[in-house]
């Protein structure tokens, strides 16, 4: 399992200004190798985000979705 500083991937995690719980699915500059990961790494890093970051899922409506956000953004509520 891939950890990075206090997180870890599966991780549950929360804004901590509140919302749905979230799970790490991965980090910002985590995977070297996959080109559409790394195109995709570029484009969070050009909006302010830096290796490390946390890219997370959750359902809204029954839908699964998806962000990047900061690691000073989030609490972990459990593993």
């Amino acid at each position: 399992m891939y950890i990075m500083d206090e997180f870890e991937i599966g991780n549950v995690v929360r804004l901590k200004s509140g919302g749905p719980e979230m799970t790490v699915q991965r980090f910002i500059g985590s995977d070297k190798t996959n080109f559409g990961l790394k195109t995709a790494d570029e484009f969070y890093k050009m909006k302010g985000f830096k290796e490390g970051d946390l890219i997370c899922q959750w359902f809204s409506d029954n839908q699964v979705k998806d962000g990047a956000f900061l690691k000073s953004s989030v609490i972990k509520i459990r593993d």
